[in-house]
């Protein structure tokens, strides 16, 4: 089975990178009451004056629960069932990961002994993946409430895959374009497949600067997840791998 992320306490990890932060706050919106203003006749015995409007907007408070992939203006996670939001890593931060699907299992298979062969993430357990209107999908959730619009990039790292000491090697794991939807009015950030994302890496989402604020979710359309075997490479062995995702605060 392979893994994207990790709840506390498992081994997996979740790298990120964020730049400088601001401390939380609520939102602050003040207009200034019209003043007496100082008046200055003019040569057609008409009166001006000037009146100063302020407003003040400070960072967004802290997003802390993962929200509902197809409406990212709703909460996902009711704690009802798997499959909700539930399953999955998430970090804290005002730049952060919000979720990321924590298991891809591509299934049990015989050997090819004569050709390449291509695997799914709906040919195994697929119990980790969230139940979008109906259709399973891995999700990727970034939240940005720093409040500078300055952008950010998500890439993803994973390992070869091994079983012990024996590697699976020319195995490839690609990811499709993602589905991508966010709560921002300033643009969203862009989905970017992957050809392949075992043993380097690869950016899959990516908010230029002047977008990505609020919640962007990140829909993967499982059966477009391929492990592909080369032909007589695999040994009767269960073979793993971790992919390790990174946001950072430096867009592309």
């Amino acid at each position: 089975m392979l893994y994207g992320g990790k709840n506390k306490g498992d081994t997996t990890k979740m790298k990120k990178i964020v730049g400088s932060l601001l401390m939380s706050s609520t939102l602050l919106f003040t207009v200034v009451a019209p003043v007496v203003a100082n008046a200055a006749s003019t040569s057609d015995n008409t009166v001006q004056g000037t009146t100063d409007a302020t407003a003040t907007f400070t960072k967004g408070t802290e997003v802390t629960t993962p929200v509902d992939p197809s409406n990212p203006s709703t909460d996902g996670n009711d704690g009802s069932s798997t499959g909700d939001g539930n399953n999955g890593s998430t970090d804290t931060g005002d730049l952060k990961l919000l979720y990321v699907t924590d298991k891809l299992d591509f299934g049990s298979h015989e050997i090819n002994f004569s050709n390449a062969a291509t695997y799914n993430a709906t040919e195994g357990d697929t119990t980790s993946l969230w139940d979008v209107s109906g259709t399973k999908k891995a999700v990727v959730e970034v939240a940005d409430v720093r409040g500078t619009n300055a952008g950010w990039n998500l890439t993803v790292t994973g390992s070869n895959m091994t079983s012990g000491s024996d590697e699976l090697k020319g195995a490839t794991l690609a990811l499709p374009e993602g589905t991508v939807t966010s709560t921002g009015t300033n643009g969203g950030a862009t989905a970017i497949a992957a050809t392949n994302v075992l043993g380097t890496s690869a950016s899959v989402l990516n908010a230029a600067s002047g977008t990505g604020a609020g919640v962007t979710a990140d829909q993967l359309d499982p059966s477009t997840i391929n492990l592909t075997v080369p032909a007589n490479a695999a040994k009767a062995q269960t073979y793993s791998a971790t992919l390790d995702w990174t946001l950072s605060d430096a867009p592309k």
